[in-house]
């Protein structure tokens, strides 16, 4: 029987995808659940013009995402932090405050993106993955700085 899910399903298949599958499990788990429902010729026909327009939508902005990987590859962020004598930081740098120092300068990212092992605790160059998505990244170069006083 043809279905379109309504939802993602486990080994089926995802949202708005025309899939085959046998009668009763359509009809004893995926119908009752509201995961999907029966495919018309109507259905099959709009799911496959909808994935067309999602296919174009992920395309450009995977084109986005590109260009701006292009941009933030190599840029220098400057963060001031109150260090002591040796250069050991009395706050340590996550990457929360990198995103912030980042978004400040133009580029759109969230922390989640800011890739680093751990938090920086001392004045130097680090260099600092930025994971756009999961086959798009990006590294840029943190500098921490001794805050004046």
């Amino acid at each position: 029987m043809l279905v379109l899910l309504l939802k993602d399903v486990n080994k089926i298949g995802k949202k708005d995808e025309v899939k085959n599958v046998s009668d009763g499990y359509a009809n004893n788990f995926l119908f009752p659940k509201k995961l999907a429902k029966r495919a018309t010729p109507e259905i099959v026909k709009k799911a496959e013009e909808q994935k067309v327009i999602n296919d174009e939508r992920k395309k450009l902005e995977k084109e986005l995402l590109a260009k701006k990987a292009k941009e933030i590859e190599g840029k220098r962020f400057i963060i001031k932090a109150k260090a002591g004598e040796e250069g050991q930081l009395f706050e340590a740098i996550s990457a929360k405050k990198i995103a912030e120092k980042v978004n400040q300068n133009g580029f759109e990212i969230s922390e989640k993106q800011i890739i680093i092992n751990e938090p920086i605790k001392k004045i130097g160059d680090f260099k600092v993955l930025v994971k756009l998505t999961a086959d798009l990244e990006s590294t840029i170069i943190v500098v921490i700085d001794k805050e004046d006083k």
